[in-house]
Parts: C-alpha cells; structure tokens; sequence
C-alpha cells in the first residue's frame, strides 16, 4: 500500500474535451480512494463550470503559482498539460515527484526538453501500446532508471450519460463531436456524410465545429446542424440525437473519452481502425472499426437499415464500456501507480 494521502495537480478539470474530462473523472476516483486533492489552475478558476462541484467533493483550490503549498513527498501531476510543462523548474524546487500523463500520441517539444533535464520523474499511459512506443524515444533522452513509466486505467463516471434506447424515429440522427481542430476531421468526412444512405431522413450533428473545421471540409450540408461547443448543444443533446456516432479523423486517437460516452450513452461507434479505438471497440460487436471511407459509408448505411442489430450493439456497448471504465478496475491500477510514485526519490 502507498503511503501517499495527498496529491496535487496542475490544471482544472472540465466537462467538455479530452484531458480535462478525463482529469474530472480521475478525481472522482481518488476521492473515493480517501485522497486529499489539491488544485493548482493555470488562471482564476472560480467561474469554471465545475468548480462548485469540486467544492463540493471537498477538493481544495488555490490560486494560479501557488508552489508553495507543495511538499517535498507530494505527488504533482499535469493532464496532458502544457502549462505544467512550463512550470516543472518551479515545482521542482518543492517536489521532484513530478508525473505527466500525455493524453495523445505523439511527444510535445517542451516533454522531449523535460526529459532530457530529467524534470519528470513518471511518465504516465492510459494506453499500453503508447507507452510502448514512447518509452524509448524518451529514453534515448535520458536513461536515467530512476525515471519511471506506468499505466493506468481511466475511470468513466457514466451517470451523467444516460443510455438512449428510444429515440424518436423520424429522422436518423448521425453526428460527430470533437475539439474543433482540423485534425480532429478527416477531409472526406462530407463525402462520408452524403454517401451512406438511411431509409429515414438523414438529420446530422457536428459538436465541436468553427472556421478551422470548415476550412478542412468545407460547409456541411444544410441536413447537419453545427455547434461550436457545449455551450450551445450540450454532450447529453448530442448523444440524445445520435443513433451513430460518423466520425472519421486524421489524427490518432490515444484513449478517446467520446468512446465512454457513446457506449454509455447508446450511440454506435463508427470509427477510424487505429490508435486507442482498437483497445475499445470490438470490431461488430460493440462498434465498427474502419479502414477506408468505403467502410465508413458501409457500416453507418448498415446501422441505418438494420435497427434491431444497431440496438443490440448499442447494449453490448454500453456493458462493455462499464467495464472498461469501472471504479474498481481504475482504483485498483491507480494503487499501482500510487505505490510506485512513493518509490520515487525526494
């Protein structure tokens, strides 16, 4: 067992994008866990949307630099985030056990200089198979043995995603949602959208959508709604909309939240056949991996005509994704890394 009581990050958590939901939800876990958190924002955080929440679950929240809280055997860790990053000289200076979670799949510029300074002392994983492919690159940086490298299990809280067996049947609802970076669609996704075919009238929804996505596909149909966050369409209207989930990209995903989400929700998986969705879906049964565009237009022409697979599919997905996101499963490796930070020099 470890004997760490305490942690702190830097950040706050959200409700909408990839590392500051997952960060939400982390938290969740390790209050459960019995653990004191402490919350260092990069800005003022008392107009976030969740900062009564956090007050809520008893999570303390200090001021932006706010360093000298930190003791020398705290844990300081930053989701995915680069202001922590920018701060590891200074947190150092309290605590050296300094832990970073990449949330993609690739390494930032300011990671690769961290390491070579070895100004972080775990680099943590969601997904086995990045962690793979990361760890040399790092190590050829720095090969320090002290440095250490570890997975975890995210933990999904679903019952803010309520499962949508029933839907109104008029239309068939179809969307995506992600950051609206360019990279996070493919340019064909318009193609995608006008090609596959449905019985009933086609009605879309982009979550997630402003000039920058635009530029990259041009101008969505008039059948398919946009919103620019969920400020304007909220995540559980999205997922209430969607039978499917249409969502070709040009990125790799590492361990994407919207898969949580979508299973939980009842929102079939129509998705790219690489990165973390590999690791999520099982191909049929519970969601569609896709090679080609070909594929996509298939399989999303395929939910639309044949309701009753869709729906058992639907089901099967929102059992496998409890699972995988489970507050056990997640506690459990968080045990893990926990015991192997407080190995971690002082």
């Amino acid at each position: 067992m470890s004997s760490i009581k305490r942690l702190f990050v830097l950040g706050f958590p959200s409700a909408y994008g990839g590392a500051g939901t997952e960060l939400h939800h982390q938290i969740i876990a390790w209050r459960h866990m019995g653990l004191e958190i402490h919350l260092i924002p990069s800005w003022p955080s008392a107009g976030e949307a969740l900062y009564p929440e956090m007050l809520k679950r008893g999570v303390k929240v200090h001021r932006p630099g706010q360093f000298d809280l930190i003791q020398a055997e705290d844990p300081v860790l930053g989701f995915c985030n680069a202001d922590f990053l920018e701060a590891l000289p200074r947190i150092r200076q309290h605590s050296k056990r300094t832990v970073f979670i990449n949330c993609m799949t690739w390494l930032f510029d300011k990671e690769r200089e961290a390491m070579e300074k070895g100004h972080i002392a775990m680099f943590l994983y969601q997904n086995p198979g990045v962690l793979k492919e990361n760890e040399p690159k790092l190590r050829k940086l720095n090969d320090d043995p002290a440095i250490q490298f570890a997975t975890f299990k995210p933990y999904f809280d679903e019952s803010a995603f309520p499962f949508m067996d029933e839907r109104s049947g008029e239309e068939f609802g179809c969307g995506r949602i992600s950051r609206q970076d360019a990279d996070k669609f493919a340019k064909n996704t318009l193609h995608i959208y006008e090609y596959f075919v449905s019985p009933r009238m086609k009605s879309g929804l982009f979550l997630g959508f402003d000039h920058r996505s635009e530029q990259k596909i041009g101008k969505p149909f008039p059948w398919i709604r946009c919103a620019t966050d969920q400020n304007e369409v909220s995540q559980q209207e999205f997922y209430r909309h969607c039978e499917i989930i249409l969502q070709p990209s040009d990125t790799t995903e590492n361990w994407p939240r919207i898969g949580f989400e979508a299973m939980a929700s009842g929102s079939v998986l129509i998705v790219d056949n690489r990165g973390g969705w590999k690791q999520m879906i099982e191909h049929g049964k519970t969601g569609w991996l896709c090679d080609h565009e070909r594929d996509f237009i298939y399989y999303a022409s395929k939910m639309a005509y044949e309701p009753n697979q869709r729906a058992d599919m639907a089901a099967a997905a929102r059992e496998h994704g409890l699972t995988l996101g489970s507050l056990e499963q997640s506690i459990a490796s968080w045990d893990e890394v926990f015991a192997k930070i407080d190995q971690l020099p002082l």
